[in-house]
């Protein structure tokens, strides 16, 4: 009996240490009009302000962003047909590793759905 209270005194410290942060490189796999477009974010945290860049198949820009407790959002602008659009994110974390979430996109007013992968490093070794 004694053999499972550590056992899962120990795991639940685990889970408490696990880290589980927007901050680092993410692929993120985006699902709009029936259509899927990838993408490389790379986010910085400071306080509740989240920067960085996202880079997709037009083109890279900076993106800002907002957390919120286990909840942020971020958005980006892209060129798209001679246009700019502003793709605004909201999500949660899933995992450690895996966001999941909703975005819009403006002028057009379109909405779909996203997955992010943390990228760890060295983890493809």
């Amino acid at each position: 009996m004694k053999r499972l209270f550590v056992l899962a005194l120990l795991t639940a410290m685990a889970a408490l240490g696990a880290d589980r942060t927007i901050v680092g490189s993410w692929k993120i796999v985006i699902n709009v009009a029936g259509e899927s477009h990838d993408a490389a974010c790379t986010f910085q945290r400071d306080g509740d302000k989240l920067t960085g860049t996202c880079k997709g198949e037009t083109g890279e820009g900076p993106l800002t962003g907002q957390v919120d407790g286990e909840k942020f959002t971020w958005q980006h602008q892209v060129p798209y047909n001679g246009d700019t659009i502003t793709l605004t994110y909201t999500a949660t974390f899933s995992s450690d590793t895996e966001i999941k979430g909703d975005v819009n996109v403006a002028p057009y007013d379109v909405a779909g759905d996203f997955t992010g992968t943390k990228i760890v490093p060295g983890a493809d070794k």
